[in-house]
C-alpha cells in the first residue's frame, strides 16, 4: 500500500517538473523572438537571415542614423555597430542584450529600431510661429515610417 502511495506521489511530482520545464522552454523561446509594435522593433538576438538582414541594411540607409542601432556580433563578441541611436534611448534592455549576446556565443543582431517614446499632444501637433513641425514630431513621424517599412521583412521572426 505504502509504495502504490510513493508511486502515485512520484508520478505527480514528475508530471509537475516535466510542466514546469516546458514552460520555461516556451517563456525562453518567447524571449528570442523580435517584438514589433507601431513605434519600434527590439531584436534580442533573433537568428535572422543574411538576405533580411541585408534588406533592412538596405532600408537603414534612407533613414537617419539616429532611429536605430544594432550591435553586430560573431562568436559572442561585438563587432561593430549599424545606426547611432544612444543608450539611453534603447534603455536598460541594452546591456541585457548584450550580455546575452556574449553569454550565448551569439553571431547575429541585437538591439532595437525606431523610437517607443513619443512625444504626444491632444489635438494637432506643436507648431513653432512658422507653422512648421516641430522637430520631435519629424523625428517621430520618420522614426514611425521606418518601423513601418522594416516590419513586413522583420515580421515572421516575431511569431
Amino acid at each position: 500500500m505504502k509504495f502504490r502511495l510513493i508511486f502515485a506521489i512520484s508520478l505527480f511530482v514528475a508530471a509537475l517538473l516535466s510542466c514546469e520545464g516546458i514552460r520555461r522552454q516556451s517563456a525562453a523561446a518567447g524571449r528570442d523572438r523580435i517584438k514589433i509594435d507601431e513605434h519600434s522593433v527590439l531584436i534580442p538576438g533573433t537568428a535572422i537571415s543574411g538576405e533580411d538582414r541585408e534588406a533592412v541594411t538596405k532600408i537603414f540607409r534612407k533613414y537617419d542614423s539616429s532611429l536605430y542601432r544594432i550591435a553586430v556580433y560573431k562568436n559572442g563578441s561585438l563587432e561593430r555597430h549599424l545606426g547611432k541611436m544612444s543608450e539611453m534611448e534603447i534603455g536598460p534592455i541594452a546591456a541585457e542584450y548584450s550580455n546575452n549576446a556574449k553569454a550565448s556565443g551569439l553571431t547575429n543582431w541585437t538591439m532595437k529600431i525606431g523610437s517607443a517614446t513619443h512625444v504626444a499632444s491632444a489635438g494637432n501637433p506643436t507648431h513653432v510661429p512658422t507653422g512648421e513641425p516641430t522637430h520631435v514630431a519629424t523625428i517621430a513621424q520618420t522614426s514611425d515610417a521606418l518601423v513601418k517599412e522594416v516590419t513586413p521583412i522583420l515580421e515572421k521572426y516575431s511569431k
